[in-house]
Order: structure tokens, then C-alpha cells, then sequence
């Protein structure tokens, strides 16, 4: 089945990712409304430039029936510096979804649109009033083994620099329900190769493997899964995180795993570990941050 996701706290270069899922809870009206609370802790390996990264952050999503819905959120990220200094910023994330049925097809298209506002107290503005508007149209079907998406975001910087970035994806249900593969790309043109480390444009694969337990299964254990990206992508846009990557330096890979609990009947607890490859191109430095991610999700 298709994973529904969260917003992430980030937007400095620190990409983390849910692995909520839809579930059996039941509403109590035709609203369906979830809470996530978020926190995040980095540390650089490597780097010249970069000491730690600290965020935490909330969204509320709402959804009616199976028409669609809207979510709301904000983050807190500090990024501190070796020299320091620190970087403090502010991420606000809206979006807005509705789903359309086709006789001719065998489950819903999905219009969907977010919108990303990213403020912060860089001395250069290169970072800072950062505005990303993000279009996406998806399928899948009733049966929840397929899924087919894509994704446009267009992202607006200070100082002489936009991006356009296009994300189509494949989603495949396997084993009864029980495992879900992911497969997007990622194709990032920026327009001003001097502020995007001289690069004309990026390209990047991400795949993830999820796996649904028992009920029974250890702890309370829902869910596991495992993702990576592999290529190069430069200020990229999450769609699934709701994140923004605004900062200049090149992604070159990641790795991550996360699990997830059901700690009640109406609350959810995950846990993620990652590490990603970074690359600064001006100072020829290549450089790891190795996070840690926590989500909680309440049901209302």
C-alpha cells in the first residue's frame, strides 16, 4: 500500500523521512486528523564547515473521507558551525490535496499542491526567503499495489537563483500487502551554475523497502524500512518529507533505517538512523552527517 508522509525537520540539508502509514484507527467523524511531533539531531563527520544540526517541528494533517485534505505544519532547525556560529531557521510547509475517480480507472488521481517558506538569519541571504510552490499528480489503485506519481517544484532563492526539479515515481505492493517498494527520481536543473557548486544539473534515485509486521510482532513493532539514494542531487525538494535541501553543498548518497511502534491505541512512535554523503565543491571537502530522528503521531 501506498505511505502517506509527514513533514520533516529539516530544511538544512538533513533528510529524514516517516514511514507512517495508513491505518486502522477509526474516526470518530467524517474528519480524519493526526498530529506529528518531530526531533532531529545531526553531527558532521568530516566537514570543514558544519558542526551539528538540532530541529524539532509539528504538522497537522486533516483529511475528509476519501475526498482529500490539507496539512499545516512548522520547524525549528539550528545549525551550528565549526567556527561557532550558528544558523537559525524557521521552515513553514502547507498543502493541499483532492482526489478525483474515473470509471475508467481502477483507483484515484490525486491532485496535490505544497508550498514551502523557509526564513533564517544567513548573513549572505542565499538561504534565506526561500519560496517553493510543488504541483504533483498521483494514481494508485483501489487494490493499493501500484502507484504512479509525478511530481514538478519550482523553487525561488535571493541573490540571482531558481530551481526546477521533476520527480516521477513508481510504487509497487508485494507479499499480500505485507512489503512496499518506492522508486523516484530526481531531475534538478538550478539556473545559476556559480551558485549551485558549478553544477548545470543534478540527477538522483531514491528507492525504499517497506515491511509491515504482525500484530503480535516484538514490542509492538508496525513497521520497518529501509531507503538510499543514489546519484547527485542539489537543493532538492522532498515531497514525501515535506522538506527542502537550501543549502548549496551536493548530496552524493544516503542510507537509512527506521521502525515504527504502536505505543496505544491512538499513538505511534518512530525511530530513523541515517547517514548521508555530502560534497563541497569550493572547498573540495566530502563530509557525512549522521542523524537521528524521532516522530510521534497522535490520532484525533
Amino acid at each position: 500500500m501506498k505511505m502517506k508522509h509527514i513533514l520533516a525537520v529539516m530544511g538544512m540539508g538533513v533528510g529524514c523521512f516517516s514511514i507512517h502509514a495508513s491505518s486502522a484507527w477509526a474516526a470518530s467523524s467524517d474528519w480524519n486528523i493526526q498530529t506529528d511531533t518531530q526531533a532531529i539531531y545531526g553531527n558532521y563527520s568530516g566537514s570543514v564547515k558544519r558542526k551539528s544540526v538540532a530541529g524539532a517541528g509539528v504538522i497537522i494533517r486533516a483529511d475528509y473521507l476519501d475526498t482529500g485534505g490539507f496539512s499545516l505544519g512548522g520547524n525549528y532547525t539550528k545549525l551550528s558551525f565549526a567556527n561557532g556560529s550558528a544558523l537559525n531557521q524557521q521552515a513553514f510547509y502547507a498543502s493541499v490535496r483532492y482526489n478525483t475517480y474515473w470509471d475508467a480507472l481502477p483507483g484515484p488521481l490525486t491532485l496535490k499542491l505544497d508550498g514551502h517558506l523557509i526564513n533564517n538569519n544567513d548573513a549572505t541571504a542565499n538561504t534565506d526567503n526561500v519560496q517553493v510552490i510543488a504541483p504533483q499528480l498521483s494514481f494508485l489503485n483501489y487494490a493499493k499495489t501500484f502507484y504512479l506519481d509525478l511530481g514538478y517544484a519550482h523553487s525561488t532563492y535571493q541573490n540571482n537563483l531558481s530551481v526546477q526539479q521533476w520527480t516521477p515515481t513508481l510504487g509497487l505492493g508485494l507479499n499480500a500487502g505485507s512489503d512496499w517498494v518506492q522508486m523516484r527520481g530526481y531531475f534538478i536543473k538550478p539556473s545559476n551554475q556559480a551558485r549551485a557548486q558549478n553544477k548545470k544539473q543534478t540527477t538522483a534515485l531514491d528507492v525504499k523497502w517497506t515491511h509491515w509486521l504482525a500484530p503480535d510482532a516484538w514490542l509492538g513493532l508496525d513497521k520497518i524500512q529501509l531507503s538510499g539514494l543514489a546519484g547527485e542531487r542539489i537543493y532538492a525538494v522532498d515531497g514525501d518529507a515535506a522538506a527542502v535541501y537550501n543549502l548549496a553543498d551536493i548530496q552524493q548518497g544516503s542510507i537509512a533505517v527506521a521502525a515504527q511502534w504502536r505505543i496505544a491505541q491512538h499513538h505511534q512512535l518512530m525511530l530513523s538512523f541515517g547517514d548521508e554523503r555530502y560534497l563541497d565543491n569550493t572547498i573540495n571537502n566530502t563530509y557525512d552527517n549522521r542523524y537521528a530522528y524521532i516522530d510521534v503521531t497522535s490520532q484525533w
